[in-house]
This record gives structure tokens, sequence and C-alpha cells, in this order.
């Protein structure tokens, strides 16, 4: 690796820029942190968060990282694709532990420096993964399309999604919004998806019917307050105020899928009071599929206001359930539950078992 140290503090930022500093300190724990003492793990943690930051990282921090690391891991070189076209490599070199990042450091906001003049105009968005294209015409509200909620009945989006890496669109009046998944690189694919956009939506590509709104559809389906599918509580937008209530009262479902599906869309609010209530809410449900997606969601929010709940869940009667709590707690940090956790090092499951030895060893 011989990136310049101007690269290497933009390839690092980036990776911070663009969260994926979770899923490389989760490939640097597993290679290099298991290998610690226990009270160089704290230090370990912070000089980690320093380097995946935009803060200064000097050839002192480098030697000092090497200096906690060297005594116990002598050999070893690790490299690791995160996606969005950023990579790292670490492990010993020249008897010092070396952390390098490279990849394509310019952000998505870079691409637009181009002039665009054709009849659609894309545009950044304050999502790294998602770009809006401009389309022209009459606004009016968007519908949401996920590719893993099936074929949309909108042949244009339909169409969008049949692209490999495309794992949203969103269609409004005079916009489309287009999600990539995080292997795919915007500076490769923002050519080739602004041309499709604009066959189907400039210039007159056919279609069966024009996408309808969630109000449409709700109408049209005879749907009302909890006689809803789940893969139209997926369309609800959880911080819209009326679309959250429909969420919370979903809460109350008879059918455990509905419940399901609540719990996991408002997870994803932006406000922390909803999203918390919600997956607490969905771990003390009664059918384990509404647990497991409230654990899982609860999990994504690395929230350390929620550590409580994954300390309970520790009793839960799935090993699955246990399991996930255990490692989410490791995440958040091991001290201020590494009793609770030592509870379960002679649990009755395999991978709870390893998953405790290796957050003690933490």
């Amino acid at each position: 690796m011989n990136s310049a140290p101007s690269d290497l503090d933009a390839s690092r930022a980036a990776i911070g820029a663009r969260e994926l500093t979770a899923d490389a300190s989760n490939f640097i724990t597993y290679e290099v942190a298991m290998h610690l003492p226990f009270e160089s793990l704290g230090r370990f943690k912070t000089m980690l968060k320093q380097f995946f930051s935009a803060a200064p990282w000097t050839d002192a921090d480098a030697r000092s990282l090497s200096a906690l690391v060297t005594p116990h891991v002598t050999k070893g070189w690790w490299q690791h694709e995160l996606g969005d076209g950023m990579r790292i490599a670490h492990g010993i070199r020249d008897g010092a532990y070396v952390l390098w990042t490279s990849g394509a450091v310019a952000t998505v906001k870079s691409i637009f420096e181009r002039v665009f003049d054709g009849p659609v105009v894309p545009e950044p968005t304050p999502h790294p993964r998602k770009v809006k294209f401009t389309t022209g015409g009459v606004p009016e509200p968007g519908v949401w399309y996920r590719r893993t909620d099936g074929t949309p009945r909108d042949e244009r989006a339909a169409r969008l999604l049949s692209e490999g890496d495309v794992t949203d669109v969103m269609v409004a009046g005079d916009f489309v919004t287009i999600g990539l998944e995080r292997s795919a690189s915007w500076e490769e694919r923002l050519d080739p998806l602004l041309g499709l956009v604009t066959r189907l939506f400039a210039t007159g590509e056919p279609v069966t019917e024009a996408p309808r709104t969630r109000e449409q559809m709700m109408r049209e389906a005879g749907h009302v307050h909890l006689d809803v599918r789940p893969s139209e509580l997926h369309l609800l937008d959880p911080d819209a105020p009326q679309e959250r209530a429909r969420l919370v009262e979903a809460l109350n479902a008879d059918d455990a899928k509905l419940r399901r599906v609540a719990v996991a869309i408002l997870a994803e609010s932006d406000d922390d009071e909803v999203r918390r209530k919600a997956v607490r809410r969905g771990a003390a449900d009664d059918a384990r599929i509404v647990r497991r997606a409230a654990i899982d969601a609860a999990a994504d929010s690395e929230d350390e206001a929620l550590r409580e709940l994954f300390e309970a869940a520790l009793d839960s009667d799935d090993a699955w359930i246990r399991w996930k709590a255990v490692r989410t707690l490791a995440e958040l940090g091991v001290d201020a539950s590494r009793e609770a956790i030592a509870r379960l090092e002679g649990d009755p499951d395999f991978q709870v078992r390893f998953e405790v030895a290796r957050a003690l060893r933490l």
C-alpha cells in the first residue's frame, strides 16, 4: 500500500463519512483486538476512532498504534473490501503494525461538478448512497419502492430495480431518487443510470400506469388503520406524523407480520424516542419474529441508551436473541455489562458460548 499521506487522510475520512467505520472496526477487532490485553483495548478503540475520522493522523500516532499492537501481534496481513469503493489493509510490515485505507476518496458531490445539460439533472442528497434525478413535471407525492418488496406496479420503477445494484427507488411527480447498495460506486454508475432515467421518465417510454400515492394505495385496497398488508406498511414514513400514527397502531395488530414490519420501520425514525419505544415494545412481543426484528433493529442503531434492553435479552429463551445481545453489548463496550455477559459462559448454545468468550476477551 503506497498511498501518499494526503491520500490516506482523504480515504480514512471518507470511510467515516460513508458510515463504513463499523465494518472496518469489526475486521480489525477479530484480527487484532482479540489478541490485545484488556487494559490496552480502551486506548486501541480510541485510536481507531481517531484514525477513521477527519482528525489529524500523524507519524507519531501511527507509531503509538504500532507500539500498542506489536507486543501481542507479531505476524499477519489482512485486506478487506468495505464497499462503496473503499478498502482497508492492516498487519505487520517490517516489525511494525500498519493500518492503511484506500479507494475512491471523492465524495458523491464531486461527480456533480460536471455540467449536465440534458432533460434530467442528477443532484446529490444527504445520503451518500442515494442520488436525486430531477425530471421536471408537476410536483406530486412520491412512492417508495424497495427491491425486497417484490415487483412494483410502476414499470419504470421495476426497470430501475432490475439493475442488480439498485436497492430502492422513490418516484415522484418531478423527480426520481435511486439508492445503490454499498458495494456499488456512484462514480461508475451515475452516467448509465442517468441515461436509463432519461429514457424512462423524459422520453416517454410507455408504462402500464402512473405511480400511485400512498393514500391512493390505501383507498384502492380498502385498507383502513390495521387492515393493511405488511408490504404497504413498508411504504410509510416513520417521521411523517400521520404515517407514524399508523405504524404505532400496527404495533397492536393481531398479525405478527404487521407488528414486525411496524417495529422495523419505526426503528428507522430520526427521532430517538420513537425508535427506542418501538424496539422496546417489539422486544417484549409474544411472537419470536417480532422480538428478533426488534433486537436486530436496536443493534443496528448502536444506541447506548438501549444497553438495558440487550442485557434483558440475555435471559431470552431464543438462542439467536441471546447471541445477538452478547454481540451488541460487546460492540457497545463490554465493561458495563461484563458481569451480565459472564452469566452465559455455560450457555447450552455453542454460538452463544463462543460469542461470550469473545466478548469477555475484549
